[in-house]
């Protein structure tokens, strides 16, 4: 008996806010080689469009469309602007807009700037565009004029998605990222506060609510983080010169659309990021209730001494006496 597919893409209108690099791009080359009809927003024009033009080789329909738009995510008007103006309202959003700049260092070392972008572009880049698109398939749906023409053929109730991209970082603050985890934290909040808002709609359209958490992602971005990055958060991350542990971002896209079909609210990565997850999880749902429930105990005798760990790095690091 085959598992059903909860995450259909063929003929589908899919949205990527920061679709032009890295997970964002592959993300937009799997679901195009999929059959969806792929739009793409990031800020810079070349980027942007050389994914456009790389897209148009995958298209497997003559009648799978491809859009992109240069757009800047962290304005709130502009990106308002740019959803008012679509014939229509995609059937799923991917915000994968965000990482992290030259805010990566130790919370003294950064400016009070730099804090402000990194929430602006990891936290608000999502929060804006997924405002703007649930606010468009409210004022559509009850209307008939946001469901796609298999929808209303077959009478069905139009099921749209929007997946946030958070991050291990979201369960972890290591030394280094104080301007990136609170962003990534919440957006893991807001992902939550939504699965409980869109039931308000339920009678008219079907909003699922998602949220995945990579680890690294080795991608251009990556590697020029490195440079960046205080020794002591590489020492701590493990692996070649830090960052241990990750995964390509092709092998990411295609775990979080595997995570899709299965239905999945939350999508990890790797089984650290789980161990947190499930240590952390809270009153949001359980995929696997049973299994989640016992990675949670595992997690709560495991992460002390993980964190100790930690902590005694720091103390040498910084000169301090690793005994107290």
């Amino acid at each position: 008996m085959s598992r059903k597919d909860h995450f259909e893409v063929k003929g589908q209108s899919v949205l990527i806010a920061g679709g032009s690099k890295g997970l964002g791009r592959e993300l937009a080359i799997q679901l195009t080689t999929q059959g969806a009809n792929v739009t793409i927003l990031a800020r810079t024009r070349e980027p942007l469009e050389e994914t456009h033009q790389e897209l148009l080789k995958h298209i497997t329909d003559p009648a799978q469309t491809i859009h992109s738009a240069a757009l800047d995510l962290t304005n709130a008007t502009q990106v308002e602007e740019y959803i008012a103006s679509q014939p229509e309202a995609p059937s799923t959003l991917f915000c994968v807009a965000g990482g992290t700049s030259d805010e990566i260092g130790f919370f003294a070392d950064i400016t009070a700037r730099d804090i402000e972008g990194c929430m602006a572009r990891n936290y608000l880049a999502a929060a804006y565009i997924a405002h703007a698109v649930l606010r468009r398939w409210i004022k559509d749906t009850p209307a008939g004029s946001g469901s796609s023409a298999t929808e209303k053929r077959n009478g069905r109730k139009p099921t749209r998605h929007i997946v946030f991209t958070a991050s291990t970082a979201a369960f972890l603050g290591l030394p280094g990222y104080a301007a990136y985890t609170p962003s990534k934290a919440a957006t893991r909040a807001l992902a939550d506060t939504l699965r409980h808002e869109v039931l308000l709609y339920a009678s008219h359209v079907e909003i699922k609510i998602h949220c995945s958490f990579p680890g690294n992602i080795y991608t251009d971005a990556f590697y020029a983080e490195q440079t960046r990055k205080p020794a002591l958060l590489k020492e701590i991350e493990g692996g070649e010169d830090g960052g241990g542990g990750g995964k390509s971002a092709s092998r990411v896209a295609e775990m979080i659309l595997e995570g899709l079909r299965k239905g999945k609210y939350f999508i990890t990565m790797d089984s650290e990021t789980e161990l947190l997850l499930n240590n952390m999880r809270g009153p949001s749902p359980r995929d696997a209730p049973v299994r989640d429930w016992i990675l949670g105990v595992v997690g709560s005798l495991v992460w002390p001494f993980f964190r100790a760990k930690i902590d005694r790095a720091t103390l040498r690091f910084g000169g301090g006496d690793a005994q107290e």
